[in-house]
This record gives structure tokens, sequence and C-alpha cells, in this order.
């Protein structure tokens, strides 16, 4: 019926019909033709309408970085700047995990708090991951963005105006929280993750780094594990972003994390058993600590991050040795994904230390991993010390009595349990040595320095003293390069790639004798006839020049 109260003949109800449906298909094709940037499209969109004043546009917002090397971020900040607030993502995950559906609780039980700490990040680069969040998030499970700004200092009007153009931005239309905290100096990633989770309200908690991109879909497969089991962590397959070019490429799910007995974070290999399929959720003894999500309540029950670790790093681990010693388990989810940037070095500075022969950066990590070699390694932490004597110089201010008591209370299981239920590679690397660490001879040690193959006699307390490792089965002595010690024409000591045939294997062979280092084939003893040289001369048992001592020896010398 028209405006005149009539009723429409054939042809002109058919002409309003089908217009009606061009219309409908029309709109309905501009919303599904690309689902996976819609909802960026549409948040753009948004922000464009928004930038009515220039404290708005996130351009203006972004030219207002300081000019600075690219060294200083350790990633192409200039081609940072030219991408903008959000690109279109490749797909990584598995086709499946688009297929089925993904069964969640309800969001008032499942909210997520996301805390972000940073310091000295690029402006766009942290815009970045901030807008791939909010338009990659199911907006009912996204409770709060708690964002923390640890002591930047080139860039110190940074969190001021990242408050204003947000709260412009996203203030009217979002029911998110946000948080915004500055330290008024540098208290380190650990402290300030600490104090975003203890200023939380959601069911659970998200750390993130500041140089990470959101994929698609990475939320629900997340939610829909934790909703299993609430002891459990985990993490999103991190899908590498080359620091260069920024390209954003695939990564691997046949990789788990795990870490070595100098407590340094590893990327592991894993075997599929015949269940197994790519894009199924699996267990990991670690996680990259960049990227992880559990419960808000556990973590805090289980201490938080160790609030004794200083500035950056060893907290992953010590927080997965934790979490699976205490009731706990951790997952990494391939449906799950997140970009990463993986820097190739520090893009910050570690405050001044005591110890003059360490570097501030170096001294950092052997506090922290003395923390965790004490606090959780049981009697295996001599495999840790014999790896970094360094570390038993470093004071520790505090004592472990807390701890203990935590460990008793949630009858965490020992060590010994890790190795044999977790993190068997740790245990059968434990297994196949005979003997590790320095090896001494008086007051110098074996050395092998990387720009010659002639290993020396050098002071232990080198920063990068070389870590010998005796094999138990084939009795070659390896550096941690697999580099072995060998004894070539002419009766001379040299450094080779470790032999995996019995031909080459024969000229690396060494026999334990008490303290004597005898090389099989040739029946000779290791010798230091002077200051910082070796050579191979007939053995003689009570020798002085001819004693070298493993920081650790695991079975009785013959």
């Amino acid at each position: 019926m028209h405006a005149g109260g009539k009723y429409c003949g054939p042809r002109h109800c058919s002409f309003y019909i089908i217009a009606f449906l061009i219309c409908q298909l029309f709109f309905l094709v501009i919303f599904i033709r690309n689902d996976d940037a819609s909802s960026a499209n549409e948040l753009l969109s948004f922000m464009n309408e928004s930038e009515e004043s220039d404290h708005l546009d996130w351009r203006v917002f972004i030219s207002h970085t300081p000019e600075t090397s690219e060294d200083f971020y350790q990633y192409n900040i200039h081609l940072s700047n030219a991408l903008g607030l959000i690109r279109k993502l490749p797909v990584t995950r598995h086709h499946s995990c688009t297929t089925r559906n993904s069964i969640l609780p309800a969001p008032l039980e499942a909210n997520v708090s996301v805390v972000i700490s940073f310091h000295n990040e690029a402006r766009s680069m942290l815009l970045r991951t901030i807008v791939s969040l909010l338009s990659r998030s199911p907006e009912d499970y996204l409770h709060e963005l708690i964002l923390v700004d640890d002591g930047s200092q080139r860039d110190v009007t940074l969190l001021d105006d990242l408050k204003r153009w947000m709260g412009g931005v996203f203030g009217s239309r979002y029911r998110l929280g946000l948080t915004f905290l500055r330290n008024q100096e540098r208290m380190g990633l650990i402290w300030s993750r600490n104090r975003g989770a203890s200023l939380a309200s959601g069911r659970y908690v998200l750390f993130l780094d500041s140089h990470c991109e959101v994929n698609e879909g990475w939320l629900e497969p997340l939610l829909e594990r934790l909703a299993l089991n609430t002891n459990l962590a985990v993490s999103p397959l991190l899908d590498p972003i080359d620091p260069t070019t920024l390209s954003y490429r695939k990564g691997n799910e046949l990789l788990k994390g795990g870490f070595d007995w100098s407590l340094h974070f590893h990327w592991l290999k894993r075997q599929l058993t015949n269940q197994e399929s790519l894009e199924m959720p699996y267990q990991s003894p670690a996680f990259a600590g960049g990227v992880l999500m559990m419960s808000r309540e556990w973590f805090l029950k289980l201490g938080s991050f160790n609030p004794y670790l200083k500035i950056w790093g060893g907290e992953s681990i010590e927080l997965a040795i934790k979490l699976w010693l205490c009731g706990g388990q951790i997952e990494i989810v391939p449906c799950s994904r997140i970009g990463h940037i993986f820097r190739r070095r520090h893009a910050f500075d570690f405050p001044p230390q005591s110890d003059r022969q360490l570097s501030p950066a170096q001294e950092t990590y052997l506090h922290n991993s003395k923390i965790i070699a004490e606090s959780w390694l049981d009697e295996y932490k001599n495999m840790f010390y014999a790896l970094r004597p360094a570390a038993r110089r470093i004071p520790l201010d505090h004592t472990y009595d807390e701890l203990q008591r935590m460990r008793k209370e949630r009858r965490c299981h020992p060590f010994e349990w890790y190795l044999r239920h977790v993190s068997p590679e740790l245990r059968m690397h434990f297994d196949e040595l005979s003997a590790t660490g320095t090896l001494r001879n008086e007051d110098r040690c074996v050395h092998a320095r990387q720009k010659d193959s002639q290993p020396i006699l050098a002071s232990c307390y080198l920063s990068d003293i070389t870590q010998w490792s005796m094999l138990r089965q084939s009795g070659q002595l390896s550096t941690h390069r697999e580099l072995c010690l060998a004894v070539g024409f002419g009766m001379r000591i040299a450094l080779e790639p470790c032999g995996r045939n019995e031909t080459v294997r024969r000229s690396q062979r060494w026999v334990r004798l008490g303290t004597h280092l005898l090389h099989a084939e040739s029946h000779l003893c290791l010798d230091n006839p002077l200051k910082d040289r070796l050579e191979m001369s007939t053995c003689r048992s009570h020798a002085v020049s001819q004693s070298f001592q493993f920081a650790l020896e695991m079975e009785g010398q013959t």
C-alpha cells in the first residue's frame, strides 16, 4: 500500500520487491566479501570519522615518534610507520580451524583482561598491536586493556598522547575498560606485568607484548581450552614477523617451548603421534614469555611472576616450571595465531650491576637464573652452576622460606618429576653426559675462542668461558657450538665439527683416568707444559699439568 492508502499494482509491487532484494544482496556482499578485514575496516572507518581534530588523527600521533636509528627499536621503524594502523594478515592456521564451531562459556564467565607493558616502543608498532587486538577480538569477551609504560625515556608524552587518542576514538564506542599506568622509573617487564595483573578484574589475564599483530579468530580457541581446565595456561602459536621487512610468516606447529641447563629458552622439535593432527592443541614444557593467557586467580595463587626477578629474563621459564610442578599445565593452541617480532638483540639497556667482569645484561640474566635454580631445580641446580659458574658469586637479597612454604602447601612435585613427565629432552641431555661445565687446570680453564680452532688456557672468569660436555657413549668432548676436541696430524690439538660416524669419532674420543684426559687413539694425555698452551704428551700419573677437572662430574673417574 502506497502513501495514498491504495494497494500498488502487480508491476509496481514487483519493482519494489526486486529493488529491496537487490539492496539486501548488495549490503550482504559488502558485509561478507572480506571476513578477515571487515571488522578492521569498520573500525578504521569509525576512526576516520572521529578525526575531526589533529589530536585524534593517528597519523599525527605517529608523527610525534622521536627521531632515532633503526637500531634503537631493532625493527624497521620507517616501514612500520608507513604500514599504518592495521593490515590484512595471511591466514596461517589450518583450514579446519575456521570450519569448526568453538564451544564457549558465557562472556561474563570468560572475560579477558589484557596487560601490555612497553618500554621505548615505537608509536606505530604499539598502536598496531592495540588496534589489531581491538578489531579482531569478540567485543563481549574483551573486558579491559591495561597499558603500562615502563619509564620510556625518549618519548615521555607517549602515554598521555595515547590516552587522549584512545579516549577520543574508543571511549564512546566500546564498553572496554581502559587503564593507563606509567612507572616513573624503569621497573622492568616483570614488575610491570605483575602490577597490571594485580589491578585486573577479568576472569582471565592475557599478557601481550607491544610488538605483536593479532590475527583473526585468535581468542576463541584459547577460551575454549581454558574452559576445560582452570589450571591451564595457554599460548597461541606465534607467527614470526621479520624485523627488517615486517613480513608476516606462518609459525611452525612442530615446535614446542623448552630450555637448557643454562636456563636459556629454546624451541624444541616435537613428533606427532598417530592420533595427532597439526591443528590440535599440544602440551609444552615452557612458552615464549611474550604471549600467554591463564586464569587471573590461578596466576595470583602461584605468586605471579617471581617478584625478585629483575627487569627482564627468565620469568616465563620460572612460571612454566611453577605451573607444571604445582598442578598446572601448558598448552600451545595452533588454531590461535598472533604475529610477534623476535628482535635479534635487546632493544633496551639493563641497569648497571656490581660485577665488573660481566655486562649488565649478563649479570641480570645470571641473577634471575640463579633464583630459578635455587627455587625449583633441587639437586639439579648443580648442572646450572657447572655451566654458569659466574652465577655462584651473584648475591641474592632474599631467602626462599616463602617459596618453600608455597611448594609444601600446594604439594608441588620435585624437579625430578618435571624431567620424567614434562621435559624428557632435558633429562636425556643430563643422562647422556659423564661430565660437564668448565674444564680447569689449576687456576685456568680450557677455552675455545671463536676466531680460531686452537684451544688455549684462559681465565676461568671470562664471561664467555667455554663450557664443555663429555658425552658418555662416544667419549667426545664437545662445546655448545657442537665442536669437539680432537687430535690430528702431528699430535696437534684442534677443534673440529663433532663426528657422527665411527671413523671421525675415533680421533675425538677421550677417556677419564682420574683427573687426566687420555686420548683413546694415541694413548697420550692432554697436557699444559707452558702458560696457555695445550699439547699431547706421555701420561704421568702425578703431573699437575695433566690434571683437568670438570665443574660437574656425573660418574666416578676410572
